[in-house]
C-alpha cells in the first residue's frame, strides 16, 4: 500500500482537478446553512466544517448540530424527532460521501469524470448509509465511554472507538464505487483492506481523528473563525470551513487511492467451517 504522504498527495491531486467539486463544496455549504437557520440554528457555524468528514467524525458533528437545534430557544427543530434529524444527516452525509468517492473513483481510473459518476453514486449510497449508521454507533459508544469511565481512561478509550470506525469502514465506500458486491461483502472486505500487513492504515486513521477532534474541540471553545453563536458568519469562518471541507474531500480521496493500490491482492474472506455430521 503507498505511503501516507503519497497517498494524501494524490488524494489532494485528485479532487484539486475536479473543478465541478470544488465549485460543489462551497455550494453546499451554503444550501446546510441556510437549512439549519431555517430549523433556527444559531451557531457555532464552525461545525459545518464537518460536512464532507469521514464517519464517525461526520456522524459527531450531526450529532452535535442536532442536539444545538433542539437545546436552542425559539429553535424550529424542536418539533422534529431528534431520531428522525439523525436519520436525515446520516443521509445527507451518505449522499455526499457517494458522490465524492464515486467521483474520486472514476478520476482515478479513467483521468476523467463523466454521467458514470452521477448514475455510481446510487449503487453506492446504501454502504456509505449503513457505514454512517456504524459511525454513529461508534460516536455514542464513544460517549458513552467518556461518561462512565471519566475524562481520563474514559477520553482515551472514546478516541480509540472513532479511531477504529475510521480504520475499519473507510475503505467500504470505495469498494462499492470500484466493484459490485453485496452490502455484507463489502463492508467485510473494507474490514480486510484495513487489516493488511504494513499497510498503516491505523496510523492513517489516527492522525485523521485526532486532528478531526481538535477542531471540533477548538469549535466549542471558540478558538476557531465561526465558533461564536451568531446567524451572520464572517468571511473568515466561511474561508476556513470551505477549507476544512476541501480538506474533508481529500482524504476521502486518499483512502480511495489507498484502496484502488491494493484493491486485486486484498485477501479474500475465510471459507465457512464445514458443518459436521452426526
Amino acid at each position: 500500500m503507498p505511503k501516507i504522504r503519497t497517498s494524501f498527495t494524490r488524494g489532494l491531486s485528485a479532487v484539486l482537478a475536479m473543478p465541478v467539486l470544488l465549485m460543489s463544496v462551497p455550494v453546499v455549504l451554503i444550501a446546510e446553512w441556510i437549512g439549519l437557520v431555517a430549523l433556527g440554528f444559531q451557531g457555532p457555524f464552525a461545525l459545518l466544517a464537518g460536512t464532507f468528514a469521514i464517519p464517525p467524525i461526520s456522524s459527531a458533528t450531526n450529532s452535535i448540530l442536532s442536539g444545538i437545534i433542539f437545546s436552542q430557544p425559539g429553535g424550529r427543530g424542536t418539533a422534529v424527532a431528534p431520531l428522525v434529524s439523525l436519520a436525515v444527516s446520516i443521509v445527507f452525509s451518505g449522499i455526499l460521501q457517494a458522490i465524492v468517492t464515486t467521483m474520486t473513483v472514476e478520476r482515478l481510473r479513467t483521468g476523467g469524470v463523466s454521467a458514470w459518476a452521477r448514475r455510481r453514486a446510487l449503487h453506492v449510497l446504501p454502504v456509505t448509509i449503513a457505514v454512517g449508521t456504524a459511525g454513529l454507533g461508534a460516536f455514542i459508544g464513544s460517549q458513552v465511554a467518556q461518561l462512565l469511565l471519566g475524562a481520563g481512561i474514559g477520553l482515551l478509550l472514546a478516541v480509540a472507538i472513532l479511531i477504529a470506525g475510521v480504520y475499519l469502514l473507510a475503505f467500504a465506500p470505495a469498494i462499492a464505487a470500484d466493484e459490485d458486491h453485496p452490502l455484507p461483502f463489502t463492508l467485510s472486505k473494507a474490514v480486510r483492506a484495513a487489516r493488511m500487513p504494513g499497510s498503516n492504515n491505523l496510523l492513517l486513521a489516527a492522525l485523521y481523528v485526532v486532528p478531526s477532534i481538535a477542531v471540533i474541540s477548538a469549535t466549542t471553545l471558540g478558538a476557531l473563525p465561526g465558533s461564536t453563536i451568531d446567524v451572520t458568519p464572517s468571511i473568515g469562518a466561511w474561508v476556513t470551513v470551505i477549507l476544512l471541507n476541501l480538506l474533508q474531500t481529500a482524504l476521502v480521496a486518499t483512502f480511495a487511492f489507498r484502496y484502488l493500490s491494493v484493491a486485486d491482492v486484498v485477501p479474500e474472506a475465510p471459507a465457512p467451517a464445514a458443518r459436521s455430521r452426526r
